[in-house]
């Protein structure tokens, strides 16, 4: 517990103060009091520990990967940051409605969402992985093992996992919004399988009991994560592609991760 109150010290040295929201799913992040208005991030925070909701000092709000990258962004736009908190699914929508000026949420810059908006460089190299039951931990060894259509597989709806849930042909598929909720479903033995970006399954596994990491290879291992912005929005593009640069040079990034982890475990 020691350990975790140190790295949120750390972590919300830049921030001033949490303010106040109207609505449950939208979180203030006064980065300087100087700055004038706000740049607002779009999050899906059902994903440790890129983003997840948690009590600091009372109050709730996000804290995770994206999080702190986004606060780094929100410096360098010398803007305070506002988070709107939405379902996977809906976080492109709202960015090319003009509702969030970016998103980032473990999102995998696919050729598909790069026709609708424009991805700066990955972050983050991401890999992904199937979370089963330990209990089962002999019966899914292989890809044949659960490409049968007695096996239900779940993903995000939304998301890169679900595209790769669809490689298994023959199994049955869950796709839902709720992270949580999946994996749920997995400790109840509604769904045998869940795809996840690895480091969120290892987030599950050391939080939750009796899960592993099937020992099956999934996904491309150069997969990547961006931040989406409007397509045409070269300005924000490029300001949040230097704070790429500076954060992965400076040896930040690697912190960031670290701090992340160590929070939710």
């Amino acid at each position: 517990m020691f350990k975790k109150i140190t790295v949120l010290g750390m972590l919300f040295i830049s921030t001033i103060m949490l303010a106040a929201c109207d609505s449950s799913n939208v979180f203030e992040y006064i980065i300087d009091s100087s700055y004038d208005g706000w740049i607002t991030l779009g999050t899906s925070a059902d994903y440790p520990p890129y983003e997840w909701p948690m009590n600091v000092e009372g109050k709730q709000t996000i804290v995770g990967i994206d999080i702190e990258i986004a606060k780094e962004i929100a410096k360098a736009a010398k803007k305070n940051l506002k988070v709107i908190n939405k379902g996977f699914d809906f976080l492109l929508e709202d960015l090319v409605s003009g509702k969030v000026d970016f998103v980032i949420s473990a999102m995998t810059p696919t050729e598909e969402r790069a026709q609708i908006v424009d991805f700066s460089k990955n972050y983050y190299a991401a890999s992904q992985s199937i979370l089963i039951k330990s209990s089962n931990a002999e019966l899914y060894t292989t890809f044949e093992s659960l490409n049968v259509n007695t096996v239900k597989i779940g993903a995000q709806l939304g998301s890169i996992q679900a595209d790769l849930a669809e490689e298994f042909e023959n199994a049955q598929k869950q796709f839902i919004q709720a992270i949580p909720d999946l994996v749920m479903r997995l400790q109840d033995g509604q769904i045998n399988a869940l795809i996840l970006e690895t480091a969120v399954a290892d987030s599950y596994i050391r939080n939750q009991a009796g899960l592993m990491i099937a020992p099956i290879a999934i996904g491309d291992s150069e997969d990547g994560t961006a931040v989406a912005v409007q397509k045409g929005n070269q300005e924000l593009l490029t300001l949040i592609n230097s704070v790429i640069d500076e954060l992965i040079e400076s040896g930040r990034m690697d912190e960031i991760v670290a701090a992340m982890v160590l929070l939710n475990s």
